[in-house]
């Protein structure tokens, strides 16, 4: 049996994941947090593939460093009006919709294409 004498750093990532991963509360917050998780993966790449800063993005948007943080921490639920800042930002097209009736809350986003453009698609419950 492994020595259960916890590490003066704390658990291991590994660990500590399982850990969690049993945990029901845990794994609902977490499936409830993955709309935001996969924004904030799409916000940060949008952001270096622009070669921005989250200064430079918090400048063009208006708002704060704090604020564009917050969102790429994946913990944010975004205003609609934050969107439309990114959109312009990413010089974008922001398309909100609903599709019905949702089949799979953890499925991944959608990449889609939308009119000849490419589109990333989140489904946000």
């Amino acid at each position: 049996m492994p020595d259960q004498t916890p590490s003066p750093i704390g658990r291991t990532h590994t660990s500590a994941r399982r850990r969690r991963a049993k945990d029901p509360a845990y794994a609902e917050a977490a499936r409830q947090l993955a709309p935001y998780e996969a924004l904030a993966r799409m916000v940060i790449r949008h952001r270096m593939a622009n070669e921005l800063s989250q200064e430079d993005l918090a400048k063009a948007m208006g708002t704060s460093n704090t604020a564009i943080s917050r969102l790429e921490s994946g913990q944010h639920r975004p205003g609609v009006e934050t969107l439309e800042k990114l959109a312009r930002v990413f010089k974008r097209q922001l398309i909100v919709g609903f599709a019905d009736p949702i089949e799979d809350l953890d499925a991944e986003p959608i990449r889609a294409s939308v009119a000849d453009h490419e589109a990333d698609l989140i489904a946000l419950a």
